[in-house]
């Protein structure tokens, strides 16, 4: 065979080849991929326990939204997911040690926690803005100094922060039993009753 024949005959391998690997990537990518778009990418924040219609899935941090479900690890080292407290009223809370307003009203919410959770079905959750925090020493330090005992979370990373866009502390979303935000605000509750009638008005 003559060389240049051999050339010719090497590079029409190459050339069909290299189109097989084109046509297998584009099929791949096609079906990961269905629009071509990286959101189609299943959103690692759902809870993928609960069956939800695409119709259904309304997430986001506006009222009437479904609350966009995470998990974070507690001063325990243990994983808690919001969805976990699927079936209850959710005082969600994003806090900082350091925050005065933060400060102020963590015993009021405190004082709600021991005399009605049980009573009105609602959780209490704190996820620390431990990102902005010296260290998690200093967040240990404040829930024992406060007597805190409902779940306090930690996001280390500040990643929940960004989801639920808080830009001051504390921020506070209040979400249904179907885990669903009725209602969010910045500031700081006023007193333990207030911390009740916003419970309450949970629908």
């Amino acid at each position: 065979m003559k060389p240049k024949s051999i050339i010719g005959t090497t590079v029409s391998v190459l050339i069909i080849a290299i189109m097989l690997i084109i046509l297998v990537k584009n099929k791949f990518v096609a079906e990961e991929y269905p629009s071509g778009m990286i959101e189609d990418q299943p959103n690692k924040l759902l809870d993928t326990e609960y069956e939800l219609s695409s119709s259904d899935l309304n997430i986001g941090i506006e009222n009437n939204q479904l609350a966009p479900d995470f998990e974070l690890q507690n001063l325990y080292g243990e994983k808690i997911r919001l969805s976990d407290y699927r079936g209850k009223k959710v005082f969600l809370n994003f806090w900082a040690s350091w925050c005065g307003p933060c400060k102020v009203e963590m015993p009021y919410m405190e004082n709600y926690y021991k005399k009605h959770k049980d009573l009105e079905n609602a959780e209490i959750i704190a996820v620390n803005m431990t990102k902005s925090e010296f260290n998690t020493k200093k967040v240990q330090e404040f829930v024992d100094a406060h007597g805190l005992t409902f779940p306090v979370l930690l996001d280390n990373n500040g990643d929940i922060e960004r989801i639920y866009k808080v830009i001051g502390f504390p921020t506070t979303y209040l979400i249904n039993e179907d885990g669903i935000i009725v209602h969010g605000f910045t500031g700081a509750v006023k007193n333990a009753n207030e911390v009740e009638k916003l419970i309450n008005k949970i629908k």
